[in-house]
């Protein structure tokens, strides 16, 4: 005698509802695939925090703010006070723009005072083109509008452009070296 078994589920039993088996099939495969998406995605962080790329980014954004600061302390002078000036000159210099600044501040300060003249400055953009985390140097384009205020004048605005060397130094980054540029349509 030969006996069938037969397939269909009990009379009681709900044909809507799943069996314990398929969620203990799924569950676990769920678990190991985070557990090996949380692996990965720490390795990634990891791996991003102790980067050059962050060491690299953190001096580009030193080297810009300082070198936005210097564009403003560098073109930023009192007639009435031109001593305080050129403090902010030389603590925002580094090397022979320094030496130049230091060696020749006596006669800037008696230039300014004669010439009855006032200049403050506002950068209007400012951008590093080049960057050496290791090496502790940068390069920084900037656009500066200077206001100029002959004593008992109205003032006049003159826009410039300059190309800043930065040098990272202990106090932060100080300009080693700066050129003035050609501007659009100003001739020469």
């Amino acid at each position: 005698m030969t006996t069938e078994l037969d397939d269909r589920p009990p009379a009681d039993a709900d044909p809507g509802r799943s069996g314990p088996g398929r969620w203990a099939r799924v569950l676990p495969i769920a678990a190991v695939l985070a557990a090996v998406a949380a692996l990965v995605l720490g390795a990634l962080w990891l791996f991003a925090l102790n980067s050059d790329s962050v060491e690299v980014a953190q001096a580009r954004d030193e080297a810009l703010r300082d070198a936005r600061q210097a564009v403003v302390n560098l073109n930023t002078l009192d007639h009435a006070d031109p001593q305080r000036g050129l403090d902010l000159w030389i603590q925002s210099s580094a090397g022979s723009v320094r030496d130049e600044f230091v060696q020749n501040r006596d006669a800037y300060a008696q230039l300014v005072t004669e010439q009855g003249r006032t200049t403050s400055a506002e950068v209007t953009d400012a951008a590093v083109t080049e960057v050496d985390a290791r090496a502790g140097t940068a390069r920084v384009l900037a656009g500066v509008d200077v206001t100029v205020t002959a004593e008992g004048g109205e003032p006049a605005v003159t826009r410039q452009r300059i190309e800043l060397g930065m040098f990272r130094t202990d106090d932060g980054w100080k300009v080693d070296a700066l050129e003035p540029l050609m501007t659009p349509g100003a001739g020469g």
